[in-house]
């Protein structure tokens, strides 16, 4: 009998192929019920394949995550600085940025909404939600460096910052039952109302000159 051949091309597609069904099968069940009460037994349940499979593809509950989430993440509304391309005013980038917040959120609810109570029990979580503040941290000072140069007002910032928070659109979005473009309308307002009530202050105030000179022009 000759030797058995082993096919490594044919091999590779199956795992890649099971692999497939378990990351499919841990991006279900987190958005249905969270990270802390999903097991490496509903995953292999849910992909139909056996438990030990599970842990050779993902051996810790970082990898899970790292996997769900970079998949998620694949398909989502772009977010980052490029959406204040060709958007140089105060008021434009700060619609800019409630407008691709919210899709963004909307797109991500189903995992996000569950990640404020999990980051007290799972430390990838809030190390995850960590990196997510900071990055929209930075989004709101380029939207208001226009205005404010690259120092915004730190009571501004963060003010912003809560106003564009995940559980507030949340609120917005669920609790008052806003539909369509509500949400986004609601927070650019209320954005450019904090903004120019700053600038305001800062042309009245004696203290706002530094914030004057950063514009570019005197302080009144």
């Amino acid at each position: 009998m000759s030797p058995r051949r082993y096919h490594a091309p044919k091999r590779q597609s199956v795992t890649e192929r099971t692999r497939r069904r378990i990351v499919d099968a841990v991006i279900k069940l987190h958005a249905q019920q969270g990270v802390t009460r999903t097991t490496y037994a509903m995953i292999a349940k849910r992909a139909d394949v056996a438990i030990p499979t599970v842990y050779n593809h993902f051996p810790t509950m970082g990898d899970l995550l790292a996997a769900c989430s970079g998949d998620v993440l694949t398909g989502a509304p772009p977010l980052g600085p490029p959406i204040f391309a060709d958007v140089p005013d105060l008021d434009g980038r700060l619609r800019a940025l409630a407008r691709s917040l919210c899709a963004y959120y909307r797109y991500v609810a189903p995992w996000l909404r569950w990640s404020s109570h999990e980051a007290v029990l799972v430390p990838d979580i809030a190390a995850r939600l960590e990196r997510m503040a900071d990055a929209r941290r930075q989004l709101v000072r380029l939207a208001l460096e226009p205005a404010f140069g690259p120092r915004p007002p730190a009571p501004l910032m963060a003010l912003s910052e809560i106003l564009l928070d995940f559980q507030a659109w949340q609120r917005l979005a669920r609790d008052n039952d806003v539909a369509g473009d509500a949400v986004e309308i609601a927070l650019a307002q209320a954005l450019l109302a904090l903004a120019r009530d700053h600038l305001a202050a800062a042309a009245t105030d004696p203290a706002g000159e530094s914030i004057a000179l950063q514009r570019g022009r005197k302080p009144t």
